[in-house]
């Protein structure tokens, strides 16, 4: 059977606050199961108590020990990534190129894009980002030209 025990006063107040406090439900998980083994639960009360698998519970018991609260922490990239990214310069570049060239149809627009990429893209994904790229371009526009209201009550 394997616990985490002897914990510090300092590691489980920072492990109550987590799981009291903590912004993400998966975190505070992590952080109670800490807990629950230090009070001598075993991993498969807590699995059957947590709803979770012991694979998980072994997984985040590794990370406790080898990074300590941090390690509980809900890492940055999870997830699937956005085939077009409004980050990424080259995706903007080249939808702003096939604009030029094709703008009032977006299945040609499409085509055009799944072509140039090298990847299949849906409609509603080119709608998403062309979303994205007009609120984005017209934030930048706003922000480097102020309306007249806005010229109006500098000069006041």
């Amino acid at each position: 059977m394997r616990y985490i025990k002897d914990l510090t006063a300092e590691q489980i107040e920072d492990l109550t606050n987590g799981y009291r406090k903590g912004g993400n439900h998966n975190y505070r998980i992590h952080c109670q199961s800490i807990l629950l083994s230090n009070s001598g639960l075993s991993i498969p009360e807590i699995s059957k108590r947590l709803e979770v698998s012991q694979t998980s519970l072994y997984s985040w018991f590794n990370r406790w020990e080898s990074e300590g609260i941090e390690g509980l922490k809900i890492r940055k990239g999870r997830g699937r990534k956005r085939k077009l990214d409004i980050e990424n310069e080259a995706h903007r570049k080249q939808v702003k190129q096939s604009l030029k060239k094709e703008n009032r149809n977006l299945n040609q627009l499409k085509s055009e894009l799944e072509s140039s990429l090298g990847f299949p893209i849906s409609k509603v994904t080119l709608r998403r980002f062309l979303k994205s790229l007009v609120t984005d371009t017209n934030d930048l526009e706003s922000a480097s030209k102020p309306s007249k209201m806005q010229a109006n009550t500098q000069r006041s």
